[in-house]
């Protein structure tokens, strides 16, 4: 079972990844998380930095965590809640 870490972006740090401040985690977590992590999305899943910080800025995010990569960014699943 993946990790789970929840919580609104912060910013945008560039095209394919962004600052989320974790305000909740999963029960089943394997991992420790800090009250921010940098998340990582695939690239091609977004146009733009520009488009995703109007879009996603304050928008609270669900992250099942794949792994943390050379950068200590979180590679994850994200699901945008409404």
């Amino acid at each position: 079972m993946l990790d789970t870490v929840i919580g609104p972006i912060t910013r945008v740090v560039d095209g394919n990844s962004f600052q989320m401040r974790v305000t909740h985690i999963g029960r089943h977590n394997a991992y420790v998380y800090g009250n921010y992590e940098t998340v990582y999305i695939a690239p091609n899943s977004v146009p733009n930095s520009t488009r995703l910080s109007a879009i996603l800025v304050n928008r609270r995010v669900k992250c099942h965590v794949r792994y943390r990569d050379n950068y200590n960014r979180l590679f994850a699943d994200v699901e945008f809640e409404h």
